[in-house]
This record gives structure tokens, sequence and C-alpha cells, in this order.
């Protein structure tokens, strides 16, 4: 059978703190109890013969009517006496063959003509606690404590019968198991103290050792979005600390990196531009204008494709701080932008809906998404929701969209749905890698649907100014 184990951090640490300490206190209290036990158990079969004969030679000293109260008195650690008259239909006390030598040698510890030994007996404690078999348990641990610091441990009762003058018969007995103390008569408060207190300081435990791990959970998901994130703070204990600065020092390498990358592309698309200016001229003393025609359109494509790369890597390397916008004025003033040089867009107007974003990115991210509405719907309409937490941006057009098999491939980098190479009808495909980057980097998501009255719609959904980036 599978055990059930807490799966987080602190829960194991709860449960490995109070089971563990709360074990050892019991067993603490167990060594404590059995110090009581042990005046009783901490003897020899010698030595209860011999305390049985002194009882008996005293009582053969003493009249009949003193017997009852010397009795009494010796009635303690264990030790049980009693006297009663014989009666003709009493049978003889039930023993085996082993209990002979200890009959003859109590016999001989009395030496009294006056008494005889009728029978001596060993036999396991007779167990007579309200508690049951739990505090059976507990006096067999408590026995075995006691074992651990002495050699000499008697834990089974000795029980044996004298025949007194004047038709008497003394009792006597051993019962090692009344001095055990009942755990839970005497321990319930205090274990639950211990439980208590271990259950509120593991907590306070738990809660300082996993707030760390919190934070840098956090700050690796931030960093996932935003290479350019706050640095973890190097505060704390040395083992925190040490983890913060690893942490802090691979992100700047990744930072770094991916700079150095950014760079190069930059760099190269820039250097590119050259040599393709070069080809554009040579291209012009083609003699076929078929033929030149074709290669300038092949290099004004490229110049667009390099434009573009070195537009999206100065993008990437120079972030703009996060601001609280008015994102339904920032769509608006898109809208309007665009319907300015003839386009058919519209904006459903709405309340301020604050958003925190880079307002350049986000502007250019939109921007991208209406434009191809418009490229290849025709018209766009444009739109907020909110649903909890969350704004949505709304973009739908009448054209046909997206096919669905290439929802998940239409953001990789110079991918086009368009048949044709012509930039005025297909682009370079750049425009929808960048809204994803953009949109990422705000923890927000596109998401592409066809709604039931026709067309093609994509969602924006991007966290409320309250939530955190």
């Amino acid at each position: 059978m599978k055990i059930i184990f807490p799966i987080s951090l602190a829960g194991r640490t709860l449960l490995i703190l109070s089971v563990g300490l709360t074990f050892s206190h019991l067993l603490s209290i167990l060594v404590f109890t059995s110090e009581k036990l042990e005046a009783t158990v901490v003897t020899s079969e010698g030595q209860v013969l011999e305390r049985m004969a002194a009882v008996a030679r005293l009582l053969l000293e003493l009249p009949d009517s003193q017997h009852q109260p010397v009795l009494v008195a010796m009635n303690r650690s264990g030790m049980h006496f009693s006297v009663e008259q014989m009666t003709a239909q009493e049978s003889p006390p039930i023993v085996s063959d082993n209990d002979e030598s200890l009959r003859r040698q109590l016999e001989h510890l009395i030496a009294e003509p006056r008494a005889r030994v009728v029978a001596v007996r060993m036999t396991e404690p007779d167990w007579n606690h309200q508690q049951g078999s739990l505090h059976r348990l507990l006096y067999a641990v408590e026995v075995a404590i006691i074992r651990l610091m002495h050699d000499t441990v008697m834990d089974q009762e000795l029980q044996a019968w004298v025949d007194l003058p004047a038709g008497h018969r003394l009792f006597l007995s051993t019962h090692p198991a009344d001095n055990h103390v009942p755990l839970f008569r005497h321990a319930t408060i205090s274990v639950s103290i211990m439980t208590g207190a271990i259950l509120f300081f593991s907590l306070i435990i738990t809660r300082h050792l996993t707030i760390p791990f919190a934070r840098i959970v956090r700050a690796a998901d931030t960093f996932g979005q935003d290479v350019y994130a706050v640095p973890l703070p190097e505060e704390g204990a040395v083992e925190i600390v040490s983890m913060a600065r690893a942490f802090n020092r691979m992100n700047r390498r990744i930072r770094e990196f991916v700079e150095d990358r950014l760079r190069m592309i930059a760099a190269i698309s820039h250097d590119l531009r050259t040599p393709l200016t070069k080809l554009k001229l040579l291209a012009e003393f083609v003699g076929d204008e078929t033929t030149r025609a074709r290669l300038v359109a092949t290099m004004d494509e490229m110049e667009a494709m390099l434009t573009a790369t070195l537009s999206l890597a100065r993008d990437a390397t120079t972030m703009e701080p996060k601001q609280r916008v008015n994102l339904s004025s920032l769509l608006l003033s898109i809208c309007e932008n665009l319907r300015d040089i003839g386009h058919t867009v519209s904006f459903l107007e709405t309340d301020k809906q604050p958003c925190l974003c880079r307002p350049l990115a986000m502007k250019r991210a939109m921007t991208n998404l209406i434009h191809n509405a418009l490229k290849y719907g025709g018209s766009a309409r444009v739109f907020l929701d909110r649903k909890g937490e969350w704004l949505s941006v709304v973009i739908r057009d009448p054209g046909p969209g997206i096919p669905e098999e290439q929802w998940d491939n239409v953001f990789k980098p110079f991918l086009r749905l368009e048949p044709s190479r012509s930039p005025d009808t297909g682009g370079v495909g750049l425009g929808l890698t960048i809204a994803a980057s953009v949109i990422r980097d705000h923890d927000g998501t596109i998401i592409f649907a066809h709604p039931p009255e026709g067309g093609f719609e994509v969602r924006v959904q991007l966290p409320e100014v309250t939530k955190k980036n």
C-alpha cells in the first residue's frame, strides 16, 4: 500500500517535526513514569522470596489479632498479603512442576515447623488496568526501558500459599503492574501541549524556510517573461543568499547571451543593407525588363525582411519601462490613425480601462494585429471586454482568417500563409511574431476563434493593472 505523504516542502517538514518530536516526547514520558515501576521490578526471585519469608515469620510471632493491621501496613510496593481461614472444601492451588523449586526455597527461608508452604507459583502479570491493551503495551515498553538500565528485572507475578497455625492460610503475591502509571491519566495534557507547540513553531519554521523558495519561483517565472526583471534580493540566511546570488548570476548570463545574439542579428541585418543596395544598382543594368523587375522585387522583399528583423532586434534589446496606460484610449488612437489613411475600422469606446504595459511595444503589437485583420479581412471591429481579472481586446474581421491547423505555427518568424511572396499582400512574416512576443512579455495570451456569426476573431487577454507583472 502506498503511503500518503505531503507534496509540499512545508507539509513534509511539518509532518516530520510533529511526528518525530511528539514520539520523542512520549518516549521521554515513558522513561519518567518507569521510575515508579522500577522500585517493584528491579529485583530477583530470591529477593522476593526473602521478603515473603520475613512476613511469614513476623506473623508467626504476633498474636492473631494483630495480623490484619500489620498486613495492611505492608501491602505496598507491588506486594500484597492476606490471611484467611481455611475451609475443608478449599481446593489446593494449581501449580506447575517448575514451581516446586521455588516452594522448597521459600520453605527453607521460613525455616519454621509451624508454617507449611503449600505452593509457590510464577505467572505472567494479571493485567487489571481499566485502560486495556494500550497500557499493557506501554507497560511492556517501560519494562524494556528498565532492562536497559538494570541487570536484574522481574516483571512476573510470584504467588505463595503458606499455612499458619489455628487453621489460617497466608496468601502472598506480587503485582508489579499495579505500579505502572497509566500514561493517558498523567500525560494527556503534557502531550497535547507539546504537540500544539510543535505544530505552532513548525508552521513558523516551515513558513520561514519556504518563503525564499516561493520568491525564487516567482522570480524565475518573471524572468521567463522579462529578461530585464528586477534581480532577487540577496538577503537572509547564508544558504538563501548563496542561492539568490547564483540565480542572479544565471539571469545575468542569460540576459547577456540574449543581448549578444540580438545585437549580432541587428548588426548582420544592418550590414547586409550595403551589399543589397549595390545589388539593386547593378540590377538596373540588366537588359531584360522582366528579369530586372523580378530581381528588384526580390531585393525589395529582402530589404523589408532586414528592416523588420532589425526593428525586432532593436525592440528586444531596448526595453521601455512599464507604465499605467488607458488601454481604451490607446486602441482608439490606433483605430483613428488607420481610418485617417483610408481603412475601414471601428472601435467601440468604453470607460477607462487601466493596463500596466510598455506603451510603445503594446501599441505596435495591437497595430500589427489590427493591420492583419484589415489586410486579410478588408475591415475590422475592435472592442474591449472584461472577464474577472482579465482584459480582453477583441479584433474581428469578415475574412476567412487563419486555418485552425496553422494556429500554433503562425507565431514562428518569417512564416507566411499567403502564397504570394509580394510584401504588398503577405508582409515578411514577423507581424504576429512581434505581437506574440510583446503580449507574452505582458503576461498575456493571444487566442484565435471563428465566431458563430462568421469571420475571424483574435482575442488578446491581458491582466488588469491590479495584477503585478
